[in-house]
């Protein structure tokens, strides 16, 4: 069956349909979506971008079109993640001609997953001011730029010791409750995308982090002062490449200003090399220049930025949560 979409989609007087992709129209679509510039991806990163899918669970059959005469206007690949939460996949350039479509395709999806579903997400890149706008016509909120840092490590790195009364612990599930009720802690005044607290369950939080790559509890740790909780570091390895992911980090209020800040980050440093692996990454909210120092003073170094961008879907569900 002959497929087709382009940069420029062509006015049409064919009806617009928003569904799931058919199998015929998986490379395409996936074609469309990993493309940059407006210019599609080669099949090697199709072929990348798919093997990452499956490690996370989800396949083509998951993408959503929209189309008019068999011709693919734009395509979503909502990534539904533990948690009550999906991310959502889609092209980083939009033709004027193909925002109607696109808008529909956005609001379909959100609508096809609303029952599951609390949270819809996407990360996207500000070159195109365009696609912000195609988001926040479809009730998308901007919730913070991230920057993307990065550290590339060479040479050995000790585990750091504890200052006197304070000890490190391991995820178990019998210190799911106190890692939770830390995470909480730390959230407080905290200046890392704080428009996000309260909008999730602890539960879900905690769901979402372990989904993060590899989870591996031993690579959880708690930071306990005279056996009272004061942060929590969660690392996760990526399973696609040679990297740490730094899910999170965060410091109880009582806890900030000492300088364990910096003994947290020694200890993501140093497990990382332990385990053998080349990089450590993570995201920051913009605006958190304490965070964003502390990484720099560590040897972590920027990448790239996104606009991370949600949607409540539970508002849509039940009105009176406005």
């Amino acid at each position: 069956m002959n497929l087709s979409y382009s940069r420029l989609p062509c006015s049409t007087s064919a009806p617009i349909t928003c569904r799931p992709a058919e199998s015929e129209e998986f490379h395409s679509a996936l074609r469309l979506i990993l493309g940059t510039g407006g210019r599609p991806a080669d099949d090697v990163v199709v072929v990348d971008f798919l093997r990452f899918a499956l490690q996370r669970k989800v396949g083509p059959q998951d993408i959503w079109v929209a189309a008019a005469d068999r011709r693919i206007l734009w395509a979503v690949f909502p990534m539904v993640s533990p948690g009550r939460s999906m991310l959502l996949l889609a092209p980083s350039y939009i033709a004027p001609s193909a925002r109607p479509a696109a808008a529909a395709l956005i609001d379909a999806v959100c609508a096809a997953h609303q029952r599951k579903i609390h949270l819809a997400q996407a990360l996207i890149d500000t070159a195109d001011p365009s696609i912000p706008t195609l988001y926040h016509s479809c009730h998308f909120k901007t919730m913070a730029e991230l920057i993307y840092l990065q550290a590339n490590l060479h040479r050995p790195m000790p585990l750091p010791s504890p200052p006197e009364h304070f000890a490190w612990q391991t995820y178990t599930p019998a210190l799911h409750r106190q890692f939770s009720e830390t995470i909480l802690e730390s959230y407080r005044d905290s200046l890392d995308c704080p428009s996000l607290n309260g909008m999730r369950d602890i539960e879900d939080v905690i769901a979402g982090h372990k989904a993060a790559g590899v989870h591996d509890p031993s690579l959880w740790f708690m930071l306990t002062e005279n056996g009272h909780s004061r942060g929590v570091l969660l690392l996760s390895p990526s399973p696609q490449s040679d990297a740490m992911e730094l899910v999170y980090l965060g410091l109880c209020p009582s806890a900030r200003g000492r300088g364990l800040s910096d003994l947290m980050m020694r200890q993501a440093l140093a497990m990382t090399l332990q385990r053998k692996v080349a990089r450590l990454s993570l995201a920051v909210d913009s605006r958190n220049t304490p965070a964003i120092k502390l990484y720099h003073r560590n040897g972590l170094q920027r990448i790239c930025s996104k606009l991370a961008l949600m949607r409540d879907l539970r508002i849509e569900k039940h009105p009176a949560i406005r």
